[in-house]
This record gives C-alpha cells, sequence and structure tokens, in this order.
C-alpha cells in the first residue's frame, strides 16, 4: 500500500497540542547519493523502492522541450530517460514499485493523457497506455468509452490505481493488475470517485481500493472496494457519531482506513483523525487536549497512523499515533533545535517517518525521525545549502528528493538510512 499521487484537501483550519518527543542529538549517518545530471541540470527523485532503484524527473537542456522522465537502477545512476508516448509529448513519472512497475502520465499526438506503465527491466522500451473504460450499452442511452486516464496510486504488487475520465469530464475508478492496459472498473460509472489507495493483499485474486465518492451536498463518502471474483463489492465507511462527514487518506494490507471526520464546534469545524479497524466498523477517533483540531496523513502496514496537529504557537507539527485505540499514545515530531518547522514527506513501515525541516540556519534540509533518534537532519551536499525529500521507500530503508549543490543547481538525491 501506498499513495504516490496527493489526494485533494479539504479547507480546514488547525489548532492543537505539542507533546514531548526527543530530538535528533548525534551526528545523521545517512549522505546524499547522487544520481547524475544525465537526464538534465536540474532534477529530483520522486521516488524510490525498497531495492534502491529511483525514479524522478528532470529540466531538459534545451529550454524548448519538455522535461524528462528518468529511472536508475542504482543510488549513483546513471539516469535513464524513460521515452514517451509519441515523440515531442511530454510525460512525467510519478512511481516505482517493489516488483520495477513504473507508473507516470504522458500526452499522445492529440494531447489527451494517459496513465502509463514503463518497467525497470526494460526502461528504453515505450510505455504501455492504459485504456479508458470502453463504450457500454446501459438501457435507455449508450455510454460512450471514455478519453482518457488519470494515474492516482500504485501498490508494490505493481497494481496501478486511476480514473477513466469521459469527455463530458465524468470519473470512474478503474485498476491495471500488472502492467495490463486493460481497466478493471472499481467504482460505478461517471460517479466521480476517487481513488486514494490500493493495498498488496489479495482478495478473491484482486487487491482491496479505499476512495471518497461525492456524498449529500457533495461532502465526501469513504468507501472501501474488495473484488468478489467477479465485480467490485462497495462499502460506505462508518461517520462516527456525532460528525457531519468523513475522508479517507490511506488504507493497508490488513484492510485497516485511515482518514478525518469533521465534527461542528462552537468556533467553527473541528477535524479529528479517525481509523477505522475493519471497513465494517465505526471509527476509532484521536481526541486531542482542549479537543484541538488534527487530521490523518497516512497508514503503515503495522496499523500505526501519521497525523497532524498544531502546537500552540498555531504551527501544524506531524504526529505519530502508534495505538489508535488510545489517544494518549500520540507523540509529536519535534523539529530540529533552533528550529520550529517539521513536515512529513513521507511513512514507513517500520514507523521511520521522512521530513522536511528548516535547520537551525533556517534552510530547507531533509531528514527522518524514529522513535530511538528523533528527528536527525541529513546533511547537504558539499557546497549546497538545501534539500527537500518527496518521500520514503515502504521498508523504511531509502529517502529520496532533491538537493542544491555548490552552483545552486537542483540535484536527484535518495540515502540508506542506518
Amino acid at each position: 500500500m501506498r499513495r504516490y499521487f496527493k489526494t485533494p484537501i479539504i479547507p480546514m483550519t488547525l489548532l492543537g497540542a505539542s507533546l514531548l518527543c526527543g530530538y535528533g542529538v548525534t551526528a545523521s549517518a545517512a549522505t546524499y547519493v547522487d544520481s547524475g545530471g544525465a537526464a538534465g541540470a536540474q532534477c529530483e527523485t520522486v521516488a524510490g523502492n525498497d531495492s534502491a532503484q529511483l525514479v524522478g524527473n528532470c529540466s531538459s537542456s534545451t529550454v524548448s522541450a519538455n522535461s524528462n522522465p528518468w529511472y536508475a537502477a542504482a543510488l549513483t545512476g546513471p539516469q535513464q530517460v524513460l521515452p514517451p508516448l509519441v515523440n515531442g509529448q511530454p510525460c512525467i513519472v510519478s512511481a516505482i514499485a517493489n516488483n520495477g512497475l513504473i507508473l507516470g502520465s504522458c500526452t499522445n499526438a492529440i494531447n489527451l493523457g494517459f496513465a502509463v506503465l514503463w518497467s525497470a527491466a526494460t526502461p528504453s522500451a515505450a510505455p504501455i497506455a492504459t485504456k479508458p473504460l470502453p463504450g457500454t450499452l446501459l438501457f435507455p442511452l449508450l455510454r460512450p468509452a471514455d478519453v482518457q486516464t488519470v494515474p492516482t496510486a500504485l501498490n508494490q504488487l505493481g497494481t496501478a490505481l486511476a480514473q477513466s475520465i469521459s469527455a463530458a469530464l465524468q470519473a470512474t475508478v478503474v485498476l491495471y493488475t500488472l502492467g495490463n492496459a486493460t481497466p478493471r472498473r472499481v467504482s460505478n460509472y461517471g460517479d466521480n470517485c476517487f481513488g486514494v489507495d490500493v493495498n498488496n493483499t489479495l482478495v478473491n485474486g484482486s487487491p482491496s481500493v479505499v476512495m471518497n465518492c461525492p456524498g449529500t451536498n457533495a461532502t465526501p463518502v469513504p468507501t472501501v472496494a474488495t473484488w468478489s471474483g467477479s465485480a467490485y463489492v462497495l462499502t460506505s465507511l462508518a461517520v462516527a457519531p456525532g460528525a457531519s462527514y468523513c475522508w479517507a487518506v490511506g488504507m493497508n494490507d490488513q484492510l485497516q482506513v485511515v482518514g478525518t471526520c469533521v465534527f461542528s464546534g462552537t468556533t467553527g469545524d473541528v477535524p479529528q483523525t479517525a481509523f477505522w479497524p475493519t471497513p465494517s466498523s465505526a471509527p476509532l477517533l484521536l481526541t486531542m487536549p482542549l479537543n484541538a483540531q488534527n487530521y490523518a496523513v497516512a497508514i503503515n502496514n503495522l496499523g500505526h497512523v501519521l497525523a497532524y496537529g498544531n502546537d500552540p504557537t498555531g504551527i501544524a507539527k506531524p504526529l505519530f499515533w502508534p495505538d489508535p485505540s488510545n489517544s494518549f499514545s500520540v507523540q509529536s515530531i519535534q523539529p530540529l533545535p533552533g528550529s520550529i518547522q517539521t513536515t512529513a514527506a513521507g511513512f514507513a513501515d517500520n514507523d521511520t517517518v521522512a521530513v522536511n525541516c528548516l535547520n537551525a540556519s533556517q534552510y530547507p534540509c531533509g531528514g527522518y525521525w524514529t522513535l530511538a533518534t528523533g528527528t536527525v537532519e541529513v546533511l547537504p551536499l558539499a557546497g549546497g545549502l538545501k534539500s527537500v525529500l518527496n518521500g520514503i521507500s515502504r521498508a523504511g530503508t531509502l529517502i529520496y528528493g532533491s538537493a542544491t549543490d555548490a552552483a545552486k543547481n537542483s540535484n536527484a538525491v535518495a540515502a540508506t538510512l542506518p
């Protein structure tokens, strides 16, 4: 289970409380490795798997040309440019699974967009364009074929989740198994559900999906889809008692779901992180002191949760919630000494969190957090001052992003964690 694309965030005002957790006090043993600039001068690594295979995007050396998506078999590179669907048309890469399947998007000759699949085994081969849903005869009118696809997530088995888009911009959640370009419909035709996550546990031979679907007054309805053997069966998750609505942000391989429920308060809406132990369970809520607002970010395969809440200064801080049955177990992920800001960039199955911080000199820096080390900065490249992380591998052994060098160029980097 891993979400590689950001879902729409419902606007909210955050207010929270800060809990104590240790700072990183020892020097970082992780070091950025630059994958080189074969794909362009300004680069970033957008994803990496547990085998340290990387993908990213670089600006072209020609100012009038498209950016270059790339693949590297090792942290040191070399970067190999991934070919487009059609010469001269743009592509972007977004994710790589543990089995080497690569997900991205490209446009065709008439500028229609498609989720596409490359393979780490043959990175120089043209990508496979995923097919939209075909036309279907529905009484009393013919439903025309969809015209585009948009990727939303990729699991470690190489199953891609996407939206199939009609000419009228109606969306249907679909998935593509192991490099197969033929869509399997998940949601109802044209219902405008948005697929959030696809896990790795096979139920009747297919993984499960969590999505948000439009409900009453356009409020979201978190929904889990499980394969029956012939079609996906949809289960709407229970709304917490007293909540106006909820939405989901992730699901693990145990079909546990995390999201946020919103309650009406005397001073405005109050979001609370919600954990559904099963698709048929009522959610457990993260209740903070003084009814402080908080909201979910991710869940891992241990059933632990990454969330956000504000400290008394009004700055949002990431929260680690190891026991969703006990709100008192939540811990704040503290900034580096001399700083007040930290944001989460990824959450691994070993509870390691990739973070972006401001260091004591107030430069952006990437790092990581664990219960044992607290927040630890990964030092910048030689001569550089800044780094930004995009995520962490599923097992928590690799972080990746970009870092500036002495010439102030952005380099695609990754680091192996101790």
